[in-house]
């Protein structure tokens, strides 16, 4: 049985994973989800001998996702994480700071939570890095494209009838006295009031309980990345490109700037969203190819009953994701 009451020991985790280096070979056994997929990515990046990545088959080194959280396992030895995502246990360095960061955002918008408190230190120690910490809305890239654009953008909170829709977006900006230039930070605090008022109504529309402290926390940015648009970054690649887009994201210092370029460039399309519920599945007619992000989105209209894969149907394609085969 399962000790519910245990504390979670990510620091022991964390200094663990450093024996797996003197290994000659090796593999990594965990769900297909981005925060895994970024994990093992970084590991193989420095592993020296030979290592793969099973999603299957058992392997020395597990990251499993249990009913009372996570836990990471070498050979005999286990260790429990609480909530913690798996990319926290990595060691900090400028080179892994994106990829690490889009591994933990991204598991905070899948699992839906919060940070833990292990997480909350790793993400103060990156400060030493140039890390950025304010206090804002949740709302993506707002200091990189005007304020009306991050609206659009914003799929978790997904507010009804702005999210994916651009005159609608630029519409609510007009009423608070800006424009199509106007960003976050150019709004005085009458502004900034009415704006939160005006995305509460809407969202309420849909979650009653929704407040002011739902749309406001602490928001990280680390050079022109926002920590909360690296998530859904994130997502995107793992449905698009599988386990190469994540292994590239961790890899490649430029590939996650230009990724960024094409996440937006989807999401300018517009986002439509027609849900026709199917026996084992749910098919969403849509521009956007990330079922799991459609997953996402569909779950805060209310529109998923059971829990079941959703395919994307873009144009005559249909776009399957893995994450829904855990």
């Amino acid at each position: 049985m399962e000790n519910f009451l245990r504390d979670p020991v990510p620091e022991e985790a964390s200094k663990q994973l450093s024996a797996i280096y003197s290994e000659r070979q090796t593999c990594l056994k965990g769900p297909f989800d981005p925060d895994f997929l970024i994990f093992s990515s970084l590991i193989s990046k420095y592993f020296k001998g030979d290592i793969g990545v099973s999603f299957k088959e058992p392997c020395p080194l597990r990251a499993e996702r249990r009913e009372n959280g996570n836990y990471l396992v070498y050979k005999d030895a286990e260790y429990y994480l609480g909530p913690s995502s798996f990319s926290s246990l990595l060691p900090l360095t400028l080179d892994d700071l994106v990829p690490i960061l889009s591994g933990i955002s991204s598991d905070l918008i899948l699992r839906r939570r919060k940070l833990t408190e292990w997480e909350r230190k790793v993400l103060n120690n990156a400060e030493r890095l140039n890390l950025k910490v304010e206090k804002s809305l949740r709302l993506p890239g707002y200091n990189e494209v005007p304020l009306f654009l991050s609206i659009y953008y914003s799929l978790d909170p997904f507010i009804p009838e702005i999210s994916g829709n651009r005159e609608n977006s630029l519409k609510l900006v007009r009423e608070i006295g800006g424009n199509e230039f106007t960003k976050l930070g150019d709004l005085d605090e009458a502004q900034l009031n009415s704006l939160i008022f005006r995305l509460i109504s809407s969202i309420s529309r849909l979650n009653p309980k929704v407040t002011r402290d739902d749309l406001i926390e602490e928001r990280f940015f680390f050079g022109n990345f926002d920590f909360l648009e690296l998530g859904f970054l994130s997502i995107f690649l793992m449905d698009l490109y599988g386990y190469p887009g994540l292994f590239r994201l961790a890899s490649e210092p430029s590939y996650p700037s230009e990724m960024v370029v094409v996440y937006r460039e989807t999401l300018s399309r517009g986002l439509t969203l027609s849900l026709q519920d199917s026996k084992d599945y749910y098919l969403v007619e849509t521009s956007l190819p990330s079922p799991t992000l459609l997953y996402l989105i569909a779950k805060q209209l209310g529109k998923i009953k059971v829990e079941k894969p959703v395919v994307a149907k873009v144009g005559d394609k249909l776009i399957p994701s893995r994450y829904f085969s855990r």
